[in-house]
């Protein structure tokens, strides 16, 4: 009999990231580059006249800034099974890698597991606020921290055991498909296990958060077998490995925030 029906992930990395399925695959040989939205708050000013013959230069910074995501990761999963009474395992392998994608470039993202670079928990991530911060004041940071740098909406990225403790507080709010903060950055609740800039894991009665600029997911197509080529007829049974390939990166940075869970 069919299995239940099921409901898809919610509010993880593609609820909040510009999910692009690139039709030239030759970018997944190298990663990607983009230029990002990037600014420094307040902009630069001056009082002194044009006509002012001693009025300092304007300055400007050299070149133009680069964002990049890579190495490329490659996901993968499948089914290895007898072919008896059933002709989908192929199909079933799709299936199955859709239900671990997010999940499992949530992990990478936040960790720089398998290679990810950018990654959040990286001992370059600028740390506000210093020790542990009021929960509320710690979303309260990184908005700010997003505004100053990007002058768009970023990300924020918590741990998915805090959605029960940021919905109690109010903290987030639906809008559409999403969850936000309360100056609408959008909020990735990762699957992770919340290590914080050094790599260590939080101190007990403490959570790690993030922020980011604008997130961005490439991702392949997916890559396997027809299931001719997946059949052993030696042995009547099917080894089929389905695989996609993806870049997860974002613009200005990342910041950190260490956060107290109590209230």
């Amino acid at each position: 009999m069919p299995a239940p029906a099921t409901t898809p992930y919610r509010h993880g990395l593609f609820s909040a990231a510009a999910l692009v399925d690139p039709a030239d695959q030759r970018e997944f040989n190298a990663g990607v580059l983009w230029e990002p939205n990037l600014v420094d708050a307040p902009a630069s000013a001056t009082t002194t006249a044009a006509s002012d013959p001693a009025r300092p230069a304007k300055t400007l910074p050299e070149g133009v800034a680069v964002a990049q995501a890579g190495p490329v990761v490659r996901l993968y999963t499948g089914i290895q099974a007898d072919l008896v009474g059933r002709d989908d395992h192929v199909e079933r392998a799709r299936a199955r890698l859709g239900l671990v994608e997010q999940q499992s470039l949530e992990q990478y993202a936040w960790t720089g597991a398998a290679g990810n670079r950018p990654r959040l928990a990286d001992a370059a991530t600028q740390v506000l606020g210093g020790a542990a911060v009021p929960l509320a004041h710690g979303i309260g940071l990184l908005e700010e921290w997003i505004s100053d740098k990007t002058g768009v909406l970023g990300v924020i990225w918590a741990p998915r055991h805090m959605a029960g403790v940021l919905t109690e507080r109010s903290l987030v709010r639906p809008d559409s498909a999403r969850l936000i903060a309360p100056l609408g950055d959008p909020v990735i609740f990762a699957h992770t296990t919340g290590v914080g800039p050094t790599g260590a894991a939080p101190a007990a009665g403490t959570a790690w958060l993030y922020a980011t600029g604008p997130v961005m997911v490439r991702r392949s197509a997916i890559v396997g077998p027809r299931l001719e080529q997946a059949h052993d007829r030696t042995t009547n049974s099917v080894f089929a490995i389905v695989e996609r390939f993806y870049t997860v990166g974002w613009s200005g940075g990342a910041a950190a925030v260490q956060v107290q869970l109590s209230a």
